[in-house]
């Protein structure tokens, strides 16, 4: 617990590591990754835009990081990994380790359920580590006459001085365990009050008009691309020359990374290696015409692809 805010510290630890074998001995609904057989369920919610990816099996060091790096986050109370919102990389890899993403069974009223007893189990072993603490000071206190002082100087100063001190730190345990005990009956309450305002009529069609403009937002994106797409396809009676080039990614803007050993050019042309706009590598003589169209059309073309995969997943959550 911590002192300072009387908020508990949860116990997230991330679970322990299986090694090879532990990984290979699962059965049932199994997915093959590098050689390994993993037993993993993924689900998403509509409700909370949520992935889960449950395990039977520990997972191997390399699928765990994975997982991790992807963003999900290990929740012990409900035995699985949970990603705060739905990504196309996301998915892609619940797909990978799971074979399918599958509906979650579970409401948002069902788990602010599920919540608010964990909730209570906290907040009643709060109670009683504090009810405990408070009567162990008290018997302490007990063995004391009343007002009766610390003699200084005599043999009984120093079992005083302890006395003392035992019964300032359980009293002071107690006050700290009452009141977080009193925080968890307050996040009981709110876990609830939480889902019952998420399916307000109101709410949801604050979240619909909020889902709406990212959608469009994406589908610009995506119109956006597939014209820079148009104009880089375009070829015409002349070949792709270096000013419309520049043109073109001086409206397009997209950057990367362009080391030498990719990219070879010899002085006056930049030798700079790290992140730059297609522009700047045009005017400062790192690629010429033709590998910028090259470029420009991969990128672009991922950027629709990557787009579209939005676009069908804010449909789906509309419906």
């Amino acid at each position: 617990m911590n002192a300072q805010t009387n908020h508990p510290t949860n116990d997230t630890t991330d679970p322990p590591f299986l090694g090879l074998e532990a990984g290979q001995q699962a059965n049932g609904k199994a997915a093959n990754v590098e050689g390994l057989i993993y037993d993993l369920t993924a689900t998403y919610s509509p409700d909370d835009n949520k992935l889960r990816l449950s395990s039977a099996t520990r997972l191997d060091r390399d699928v765990y990081d994975r997982v991790k790096a992807a963003g999900f986050s290990w929740a012990p109370k409900q035995d699985q990994f949970i990603a705060s919102m739905w990504t196309p990389a996301r998915a892609d890899l619940c797909i990978e380790l799971a074979g399918e993403v599958g509906d979650d069974d579970s409401s948002l009223i069902d788990r602010a359920e599920d919540r608010a007893d964990r909730f209570d189990d906290y907040r009643e072993k709060r109670t009683n580590e504090a009810e405990r603490a408070a009567a162990q000071a008290r018997r302490v206190a007990d063995g004391i006459p009343l007002g009766q002082p610390i003699l200084v100087g005599h043999h009984s100063e120093r079992h005083a001085r302890k006395d003392a001190e035992r019964i300032q730190n359980g009293m002071r345990k107690a006050v700290q365990a009452f009141d977080t005990a009193d925080y968890w009956k307050r996040r009981a309450v709110a876990a609830i009050q939480h889902a019952k305002y998420k399916e307000r009529p109101d709410v949801r069609a604050r979240r619909i008009k909020t889902i709406e403009a990212d959608k469009r937002k994406k589908e610009r994106t995506r119109a956006d691309s597939v014209d820079f797409l148009s104009q880089w396809n375009h070829v015409g009676s002349e070949p792709m020359t270096m000013e419309r080039a520049t043109a073109i990614a001086n409206l397009a803007y997209c950057s990367r990374c362009y080391p030498l050993a990719d990219y070879p050019r010899d002085p006056p042309a930049s030798q700079y290696e790290g992140q730059t706009s297609l522009w700047s590598a045009l005017t400062d003589g790192i690629v010429d015409a033709a590998q910028a169209r090259s470029l420009a059309r991969d990128m672009h073309t991922r950027v629709v692809a990557f787009s579209g995969r939005w676009i069908e997943h804010y449909d789906n959550r509309l419906a």
